[in-house]
């Protein structure tokens, strides 16, 4: 694809949409062969923004962003927590410690 210098990861995508004020920009939907493009396009400038590509086939996803909306196109993101756990053994444990936060909350 020609659009690999604009292709980022999931998270960076979502961190981008997040910052858009989705009453100034609106979505186009096309299918070219197996692949389903969902492209986000500013009122104000008519510029394409981003877009998220989703092929059917191969079932993979996608992302690209190609121009920054203007700033009054934007809001404030909203912070975001995200735990990344490697093993099982942390999942497990984690999964432990919310249980036990749980049932001292039952209690109160």
């Amino acid at each position: 694809m020609e659009n690999d210098i604009y292709e980022v990861d999931r998270e960076e995508y979502k961190t981008f949409l997040g910052q858009l004020d989705t009453t100034k920009t609106h979505t186009e939907e096309s299918w070219v062969e197996q692949l389903h493009i969902i492209k986000i396009i500013s009122n104000k400038s008519n510029i394409h923004l981003c877009s998220r590509v989703c092929d059917a086939e191969l079932e993979e996803e996608h992302y690209f962003i190609f121009n920054y909306p203007d700033s009054d196109e934007r809001v404030i993101p909203r912070p975001t927590l995200q735990i990344r756990l490697n093993s099982h053994e942390e999942v497990q444990d984690f999964l432990n410690a919310i249980s036990k936060i749980q049932k001292e909350h039952e209690h109160d």
